[in-house]
């Protein structure tokens, strides 16, 4: 898989938010406007599907958009990633996290040249 940027549009039953994306070299890192920090690991399967794991961090007291309640202390989340071949063709992927799903839909910004 090339490596590139990618801008995240999220929504969820209590919100939306975006964020932007470097995933390549089988690694998944981002940030959005709620200041989440992404850190993740993917591997590229023979589709060209992706699964891997990311993990972040949600700020105490931040507002989320999945409608669950915010938390007292930073608190840290893993969540299981399965993205299609394609993922950044106008769709939308729901994406299971413990506290709820997100409907993400990815927009490539820019290939990252090698």
């Amino acid at each position: 898989m090339a490596k590139a940027l990618y801008v995240a549009y999220f929504t969820g039953v209590a919100g939306q938010s975006i964020g932007l994306f470097y995933i390549g070299d089988g690694m998944l890192v981002g940030v959005d406007v709620a200041t989440m920090q992404y850190d993740g690991s993917y591997q590229a399967n023979r589709d060209g599907s992706l699964e891997g794991v990311v993990e972040y961090v949600l700020p105490a007291g931040a507002p989320l958009i999945t409608g669950a309640p915010a938390g007292v202390a930073p608190t840290r989340v893993s969540v299981e990633l399965k993205l299609p071949a394609d993922f950044a063709d106008g769709r939308v992927i729901t994406i299971e996290t413990p506290l709820g799903p997100v409907n993400a839909k990815f927009e490539k910004v820019k290939d990252i040249p090698s």
